[in-house]
């Protein structure tokens, strides 16, 4: 403990404040003590304070001046803190309030919201028709497992394509595919779809074969394109009922494990991601043959995993199969949606509720026209 080690630095040694067990019992209990009065003062702070409530405590503040945290979709605690004064203490019909409020929602200098005040008592007010600013709790969401990367050549005589894929969120190197990794999946650029029957090793220069029939010519050499792998049925959708994480630490399976053995030395083509201590691992996350989580010793080498020698597999594995690093607990997703980046939201009433927001900030008898400019498609 600090503070301790603080106190007896400064208590004199006549007290022998590191032997005398009544002494030190006696700091013990004056720097315990003091620890809890500085959290106590620091939960006084969140209940009594805007700008440092969070959660529960924000809410209570917010319901205390008439302000309420929206039931439909959940505002992160800075919207929310940004929202609370804006509808208790601001005065009614200033400009300055509708700015913060549609700030809240739009985001701030969002060049499609605009203020005009074309009479004394009528305003226009134009606000996209999505709500760029909105973050929710992802508890619940589906979240889409896909890989992306940009189109490098184009050959629609021989059907294929050639794509340098983007990088992990946790990783600075490009992702490596293996060899037919992403067979039978899809791939998109705005409103063109084509049917992956094959695709090289690697990450850059990695060659997409394609069905005859196949249309490629609506795709664009330099864009970006998105490609679906169904053979990831669910397995990256936010699903609490598993016990575990799965890592981006990871390795690939370098000899084929049959049903029913037992694999105490796994051969390894690449093990090097895999920490060199005791952990768990789960095999071919996302496949139907998915298995784990398997309890491992050691990474004696770069090419050797050691697991539970009690542990029967119960699936097939092949080489070049996946081994993920898992993690206890379960990891909720980061509110921010930094974890899954794309995911599903309903605009439209967040939308709705900023203009029912504004309309109460308003002073009897103005009139608001809204504008809602609808999101432009480009080709």
């Amino acid at each position: 403990m600090a503070k301790l080690d603080k106190m007896i630095r400064f208590v004199p040694g006549l007290y022998k404040p590191e032997s005398n067990q009544v002494n030190r019992g006696l700091l013990y209990a004056f720097s315990g003590e003091d620890d809890v009065i500085v959290q106590a003062v620091q939960d006084a702070k969140e209940q009594l304070y805007i700008q440092l409530a969070q959660l529960q405590y924000l809410d209570s503040l917010g319901s205390n001046v008439g302000v309420f945290r929206p039931t439909a979709f959940k505002l992160a605690d800075s919207q929310f803190r940004n929202l609370i004064p804006a509808l208790s203490f601001a005065p009614k019909q200033v400009r300055p309030t509708i700015v913060k409020v549609l700030d809240v929602f739009f985001g701030a200098g969002n060049p499609l919201v605009k203020i005009f005040e074309i009479n004394p008592n009528e305003i226009v007010i134009q606000i996209p028709s999505s709500v760029p600013a909105l973050r929710r709790d992802l508890r619940g969401s589906i979240h889409f497992k896909a890989y992306s990367g940009t189109i490098s050549s184009i050959d629609n005589i021989g059907k294929t394509m050639v794509i340098d894929m983007y990088p992990g969120r946790l990783s600075s190197s490009l992702k490596a595919l293996a060899v037919d990794e992403l067979a039978g999946s899809t791939i998109g650029m705005d409103l063109h779809n084509a049917n992956v029957l094959g695709n090289s090793a690697g990450s850059s220069g990695v060659i997409f074969q394609f069905a005859a029939s196949d249309n490629l010519s609506p795709f664009v050499v330099g864009r970006t394109i998105v490609i679906k792998n169904p053979k990831y049925p669910g397995a990256y959708m936010n699903d609490q009922r598993r016990g575990y994480t799965v890592t981006m630490k990871r390795g690939t399976i370098g000899q084929v494990i049959n049903v029913g053995n037992i694999a105490p030395s796994v051969i390894m083509q690449d093990s090097s991601g895999i920490p060199d201590a005791v952990g768990y691992v789960t095999f071919n996350f996302g496949f139907d043959n998915e298995e784990g989580p398997i309890k491992y010793f050691s990474r004696p080498n770069n090419t050797t995993l050691q697991l539970d020698p009690g542990y029967i597999f119960t699936k097939q594995h092949s080489i070049g199969e996946v081994v993920n690093v898992v993690v206890t607990p379960y990891q909720t997703p980061d509110i921010t949606g930094f974890d899954y980046r794309p995911y599903l939201v309903g605009v439209t009433a967040a939308r709705v509720l900023a203009q029912e927001i504004v309309q109460s900030v308003l002073a009897a008898g103005i009139v608001i026209r809204w504008q809602v400019v609808e999101p432009v498609c480009v080709d």
